[in-house]
């Protein structure tokens, strides 16, 4: 009798060894999956923030656009009122400038630290004034203390008239069926676009260093508007942030400058 119970508890305790494995089986799968998923709610956690972080970045110079003066926003020491007049005589460029929130000595949208640019025959943009001016340095120019984002602006009078509906350009009141005798009163609009891109450079899959040389620099600049006809294939700011798998948002905003000329004194009175 003795003999037979020895056996039923070798039995017994070979059986406990497998149900141990079995159980610490399941619990290093548990645990290996309770890992991945964290990593994964991480991964989509910081995602949200990087993205919410560029468009807050991204919106803000918008907004300082609108509030600002209309006299002094088309001053040309300001970058649009400087894009207004390029545009009379040389149409097709853009003004690019560093969006420097931190920065004490600089103002806003100023055209002395703006680079005129020019879509040239290639990829690359032809920087005709302005120099690096306008270029973000990517290891100084933060849009805040956490020294993160970096935002470029870019600011253009559209060119591409097509989608227009005809005589929309010219002052209101205006009949030209009258002949050429002006109203009292009336109003000329200009369109005005404005693009701003914020992107992390930290995030870049090469240096900071290239990342500034091939997107951010005289010898590879790279224009932000491309949306008229004649621009569509040319790379712009965004495509080479991307080709460096940098995140980033970018805005497009367009704004109507109003001229009004009111006739005050009736001619020959």
């Amino acid at each position: 009798m003795t003999h037979l119970t020895h056996k039923g508890r070798s039995k017994e305790k070979g059986a406990t060894l497998i149900v141990v494995l079995i159980i610490l089986l399941l619990v290093i799968s548990v645990g290996v999956l309770a890992i991945r998923v964290a990593i994964v709610s991480l991964k989509v956690a910081t995602n949200s923030q990087v993205s919410q972080l560029n468009f807050q970045s991204s919106d803000t110079p918008l907004e300082l656009i609108v509030q600002m003066n209309p006299t002094t926003l088309t001053n040309i020491t300001n970058v649009i009122g400087a894009a207004l007049k390029e545009h009379e005589s040389n149409p097709g460029a853009e003004y690019n400038f560093c969006y420097k929130p931190t920065s004490t000595s600089i103002s806003f949208a100023q055209t002395r630290e703006a680079s005129l640019l020019r879509a040239g025959s290639a990829n690359n943009a032809v920087v005709e004034d302005g120099g690096v001016a306008g270029f973000c340095d990517l290891t100084n120019d933060y849009g805040s203390n956490r020294q993160a984002v970096v935002t470029q602006v870019a600011v253009s009078i559209p060119t591409d008239a097509a989608s227009d509906i005809p005589g929309s350009n010219l002052p209101r009141g205006t009949n030209t069926s009258e002949g050429t005798q002006l109203p009292k009163s009336m109003l000329s609009t200009q369109r005005i676009r404005v693009i701003t891109t914020a992107f992390l450079p930290a995030y870049a899959s090469t240096s900071i260093e290239t990342l500034q040389r091939d997107c951010l620099s005289t010898s590879s600049a790279k224009i932000s508007d491309n949306f008229d006809t004649a621009l569509t294939a040319k790379q712009t700011l965004a495509e080479c942030l991307a080709n460096h798998n940098v995140p980033f948002s970018t805005q497009v905003q367009e704004f109507n400058y109003t001229n009004k000329l009111t006739q005050i004194t009736a001619p020959g009175s």
